[in-house]
């Protein structure tokens, strides 16, 4: 049941994000060209449009809905730190037993039962 909220504080949060950004895109290149390239290729030129542009509602508006889609990715975070998700049923947790596997890998140096040792080189005469 935890794994359903957190992929909803997860989901919810980033398209809250999203929305809020792309509509923060749309309001500064509305305001003014400049704005709109500094907001799209400027790393934090966004929150200096939000901070100049604080009296208008509807810009106030945008930046709290990122923020609030931001604040529901941290929330999901928290929970699945506090709650992880259940294991498998089949895995038990104190074993540590690797699976059957038909790829060679480096933990395991014996040869599966389906190959031969290799052969032994013959010495030369």
């Amino acid at each position: 049941m935890s794994g359903i909220a957190i992929g909803l504080f997860f989901g919810l949060g980033f398209l809250l994000a999203i929305v809020g950004s792309i509509w923060g895109l749309v309001q500064a290149f509305q305001e003014d060209i400049v704005w709109g390239l500094l907001y799209f290729f400027v790393p934090f030129a966004g929150y200096v449009f939000y901070a100049k542009k604080w009296s208008n509602l509807k810009i106030r508006k945008t930046f709290l809905i990122q923020c609030a889609g931001l604040f529901m990715i941290v929330l999901g975070n928290i929970t699945t730190a506090i709650f992880p998700p259940a294991s498998s049923p089949n895995v038990d947790p104190g074993s540590n037993q690797q699976s059957p596997s038909a790829f060679p890998s480096d933990f395991n140096t014996s040869p599966s039962p389906k190959q031969s040792p290799a052969p032994k080189p013959k010495p030369s005469p």
